[in-house]
């Protein structure tokens, strides 16, 4: 059984370690972890908050393990709880699972910095507005939506 532990702190050190991301002392998180043992499956750390936009890093173990009410608690807390205009993210561009992760969501491809990294990889930087969200805006995800919206 998985479970979703909203807006913790307990888990940053995890996510940052897992992204390879230094978060700053305001950062947030949501984590789908392994109810029994508390063992993180995937997490979103959000950064940057200025009240229009939040950055968000993403990290899953495997594309198959998080909950879909994680998904939805990952687009919901953004969107509806803070009232951001646009949720930002960071990809490198030779990591092929996260672009598509990141596409198949609703996330459009903004701007892309050239080697940015050591190993001349890009940084692409995406961006997703409410209207542009699969999950929030799919009558699939709806009942899912309304469960996760009212924890």
């Amino acid at each position: 059984m998985k479970t979703i532990v909203h807006c913790s702190t307990m888990h940053l050190p995890f996510l940052g370690h897992m992204l390879q991301y230094q978060y700053s002392p305001k950062a947030v998180c949501i984590c789908c972890v392994e109810a029994e043992t508390g063992k993180p499956l995937a997490g979103v750390i959000y950064d940057a908050y200025n009240g229009a936009i939040v950055m968000a890093h993403i990290w899953v173990e495997d594309l198959f393990t998080p909950s879909r009410d994680w998904i939805a608690a990952i687009f919901d807390y953004p969107f509806n709880q803070l009232g951001v205009k646009k949720i930002i993210g960071q990809v490198n561009s030779s990591n092929a699972e996260a672009i598509k992760l990141d596409e198949h969501f609703g996330f459009e491809l903004e701007c892309e910095v050239k080697e940015f990294y050591e190993t001349g990889a890009s940084l692409l930087v995406y961006s997703m507005n409410r209207s542009q969200c699969r999950v929030l805006n799919s009558p699939l995800w709806a009942k899912v939506i309304e469960r996760v919206s009212r924890a």
